[in-house]
């Protein structure tokens, strides 16, 4: 993974922010490219695995938590935060592909469940150890340890990025980028 932005960059950033605590925007920038970078490379992980990460995040909610009665797709689309339209697209390929069915609920026709296939079942089931044994390899540099801190520390920042949005102290430059 590239350095990217070095001394001589930070240097700059010193002299034409005398005020601003420069070491800390640099350390933030660098978490966002990290951040970034994570999603990308996980995508092409599930794409040489011949899924996607959107699928693959449809099929586990379903094997894990669907059982005989499925789930809506209302509660995964929220469980990831995405679109009712974004989990459709999703669905509509795990249905063409036969890995999913997807039915209206008895008591609120606008309610989706969707439920895995056998074949949706079968596939989990040989994926899963694979998968399993990947991520292991993958993380094999770090001791369990390692990802509890992992873990903590991601839930922190996203706990502390959520709670400041939602305060008061956000501050927001008198003009925008666009001017």
């Amino acid at each position: 993974m590239q350095e990217g932005l070095g001394e001589e960059i930070l240097e700059r950033l010193r002299r034409e922010f005398p005020t601003s605590d420069t070491k800390f925007l640099m350390m933030f920038i660098r978490v966002i490219h990290l951040q970034h970078a994570v999603p990308i490379l996980f995508d092409q992980y599930f794409s040489k695995m011949g899924l996607s990460k959107a699928r693959f995040m449809v099929l586990i909610q379903l094997f894990m938590r669907g059982g005989e009665k499925g789930l809506g797709i209302s509660e995964i689309s929220s469980f990831y935060n995405v679109s009712s339209a974004t989990m459709t697209g999703v669905v509509d390929t795990l249905e063409k592909e036969g890995y999913v069915t997807r039915s209206h609920s008895t008591k609120d026709r606008r309610r989706v469940i969707l439920k895995l296939t056998k074949r949706g079942q079968l596939f989990m089931r040989r994926f899963i150890p694979v998968h399993s044994s990947n991520l292991r390899n993958m993380m094999r540099s770090f001791s369990n340890d390692d990802l509890e801190n992992l873990m903590r520390l991601n839930e922190r920042l996203v706990e502390s990025i959520e709670s400041f949005l939602s305060s008061d102290r956000l501050k927001v430059p008198e003009a925008g980028y666009r001017d």
